[in-house]
C-alpha cells in the first residue's frame, strides 16, 4: 500500500494504534463548504441506499424491476 504524507498537517489530527499498525487520521474542513457535515453524510448514506435498493430490485427478478420504475 503507498503512504501518503501531508507535509502541512493542517487540520487536526490522531493518533490509534490497532495491533502492530498506527492509523492516523486528520480531519480538515473547507471554509467554503455549502453545506453541513451531518446533511452531507445524510445525503450520501441516501443515495446509497437508493443505490442498493435499485441493486435489490433489478437484480432478483422481472417483476421488481418494474415496481422500482413505478417507484421512481
Amino acid at each position: 500500500m503507498k503512504e501518503l504524507k501531508n507535509p502541512d498537517k493542517k487540520g487536526s489530527s490522531t493518533k490509534r494504534k490497532i495491533g502492530k499498525t498506527t492509523y492516523e487520521l486528520l480531519v480538515h474542513f473547507n471554509e467554503n463548504a455549502t453545506e453541513i457535515m451531518l446533511r452531507e453524510l445524510r445525503r450520501k448514506l441516501d443515495e446509497k441506499k437508493m443505490i442498493l435498493i435499485k441493486k435489490s430490485l433489478t437484480s432478483s427478478n422481472g417483476k421488481n424491476s418494474e415496481v422500482y420504475s413505478n417507484f421512481m
